[in-house]
């Protein structure tokens, strides 16, 4: 079971200059084939850190709400992307705040953040009540199977894939590298 980390943690680690790997072009590939992105979307980045998978989604022409429980993450995420229309960034916790007044979103993703869901059957079911109807979810994680055995808390094991994919009309997996996998899971 890995350790819950307090929001305190990753104040301190965005605060710090520290960020998670840049969105590769192999990502917004399998964004593309997976997802079918087009103008008009609308898409929630669930534990968006600094920004930067949001900022792919608005480019895609999702129009996107980034939320992270890291207030230090949104400052940064709302101070480097100005510029880009269709994005938007709020601080809240995922798992504990009220998602009633969100809407219905066509895609919701979750990149390199699913691992660190404490409670991921209240929070897929929370996924699956705000997704509008044919819409998908979208998990770029490492599988802890294929980490170093140091860094094997920030991936997902072979039981949480499994649970997180049952119950989806259909489970599109896309290879990003040696210890990276995409996920699109549609209602």
């Amino acid at each position: 079971m890995r350790e819950a980390l307090d929001v305190s943690v990753w104040d301190a680690y965005y605060a710090d200059g520290r960020h998670f790997r840049p969105v590769m072009d192999e990502e917004r590939e399998a964004l593309r084939r997976m997802a079918a992105p087009r103008p008009g979307l609308s898409a929630l980045d669930v534990g968006c850190g600094t920004g930067g998978f949001a900022k792919c989604l608005a480019e895609e022409g999702y129009s996107v709400l980034g939320v992270d429980y890291s207030e230090k993450a949104i400052e940064i995420a709302q101070s480097s992307f100005t510029e880009t229309s269709g994005l938007r960034f709020m601080c809240l916790n995922a798992e504990s705040d009220e998602w009633e007044t969100f809407e219905s979103y066509d895609l919701i993703s979750a990149r390199l953040a699913y691992a660190f869901i404490e409670q991921k059957q209240e929070f897929l079911k929370r996924v699956r009540d705000h997704l509008s109807p044919g819409g998908s979810f979208h998990v770029m994680t490492p599988l802890a199977e294929s980490l170093p055995e140091s860094r094997k808390s920030v991936g997902i094991t072979a039981d949480e894939l499994e649970e997180m994919c049952q119950g989806w009309s259909s489970v599109q997996e896309y290879a990003l590298d040696a210890q990276h996998t995409a996920y699109t899971l549609t209602v």
